[in-house]
């Protein structure tokens, strides 16, 4: 393990003048920020792929929430190469290649050839959906378990969306014999929350009017030959018992209990960074240029990312950044860095601003107590290794 010795020391409160007494003490520890004094360490780790290759590309930005995946336990990690239909199993703890598993592309057992997400679930199988909406559970070994047929004609018969839409984000929850969705249409500015029983056939279909929000800060150019659009992220998770449906928005998150069949909207009180967009910017723009410069507004206001859920601590984490405004569009892009932490039921117990960070963990994982986020090493599979120091 190669240690770059990146020690950060990060303090942002003021110590409490005066030394409490015996009854105030609990008092005051349970107001302690948890973050107020945070020091860590980044190991950069290389896997070895022995004499197969592990292509990045698939685990390479915006991709790798869709083809890499960690086991419950944190020992696996699983990468799904969408080329060639390979499942690659890496052991986290020899950082070694260690199995490939061979997928065939059509017939009873066939993943298609347009495979849009593959990851694995805590019973050990796999969920693979395609792009044009079909989903089943797989084994590790290619083997097709079930597919999954979502009953989007009845369960959105009150809404205007197309059924296809019940599809959006699916995540099965095995556990407690649950599907979640968020069907949505950006043309219609409809979002919904669907809560579906195993088979997806029966269920219920929350509004959320709250995450309407999100979309305030889409932009869309068209041309004749084509276009491009833009917007905020939608995130549906459950990185420890309860289910998050997060926006990159803004930091208030709507939580589903699964114990107790309940969904409800929370707002964090963070103190340091802004709770949420706030701007104004074209939905619909006529040029490519009018479409870049809305999306670098847009980026110049906070972003907020998934939870991470650490076993050792018992706490959620979570990260945002702000971009700094720069003179042009090609010059390089700097950001302000922000760190949460949350405890099991979701009460803020601390947040700083990360000083001298060059980047932010995405679609990381805990293993150890230890933040692991993906890294390319000279065009091989890497990990930087956050160790922190409460």
């Amino acid at each position: 393990m190669k240690n770059h010795s990146l020690i950060l020391a990060l303090a942002f409160f003021s110590a409490c003048a005066g030394k409490p007494d015996s009854q105030e003490t609990t008092q005051v520890e349970e107001l302690k920020n948890v973050l107020e004094n945070i020091a860590f360490t980044v190991d950069t780790v290389i896997i070895d792929s022995g004499d197969s290759i592990i292509d990045t590309k698939n685990v390479d930005g915006y991709v790798k929430k869709f083809y890499s995946s960690v086991s419950e336990d944190g020992m696996l990690l699983y990468i799904f190469d969408r080329r060639r239909l390979i499942l690659q199993e890496i052991d986290l703890n020899s950082l070694k290649l260690v199995h490939r598993y061979p997928f065939e592309m059509e017939g009873p057992d066939g993943v298609s050839r347009f495979v849009l997400t593959f990851g694995i679930l805590p019973s050990g199988d796999f969920l693979v959906k395609d792009i044009f909406g079909n989903a089943a559970l797989f084994s590790k070994t290619g083997k097709k378990l079930k597919s999954i047929k979502l009953n989007g004609e009845d369960l959105l018969q009150n809404t205007s969306l197309e059924p296809f839409a019940i599809g959006n984000d699916l995540f099965v929850d095995l556990k407690s014999e649950k599907l979640y969705t968020v069907p949505r249409n950006y043309m219609t500015k409809e979002i919904f929350f669907a809560v579906m029983d195993s088979a997806g056939q029966t269920g219920e279909i929350f509004e959320i009017p709250e995450f309407h929000r999100v979309f305030k800060f889409g932009v869309e150019y068209n041309s004749g030959g084509g276009g491009s659009s833009q917007g905020e992220e939608l995130k549906l998770q459950k990185p420890s018992n309860l289910v998050l449906l997060s926006s990159t928005y803004g930091n208030a998150i709507y939580v589903f209990d699964p114990e107790l069949d309940s969904l409800y909207y929370k707002a964090f009180p963070h103190e340091i960074a802004p709770l949420e967009k706030d701007i104004e910017i074209k939905n619909q723009v006529s040029s490519e240029g009018e479409f870049k410069a809305e999306i670098e507004k847009l980026h110049t206001q906070i972003d907020y990312g998934e939870f991470y859920w650490d076993k050792v601590t018992q706490r959620y984490y979570r990260f945002a950044s702000i971009g700094l405004p720069r003179a042009a569009l090609d010059s390089p892009k700097r950001y302000e860095f922000f760190m949460f932490a949350y405890d099991k039921n979701l009460e803020l117990k601390g947040e700083t601003k990360l000083q001298g960070v060059a980047e932010i963990p995405e679609s990381g994982f805990f293993k150890d107590g230890k933040l692991w986020s993906y890294v390319n090493v000279e065009d091989d599979l890497g990990f930087a290794v956050f160790t922190f120091n409460f």
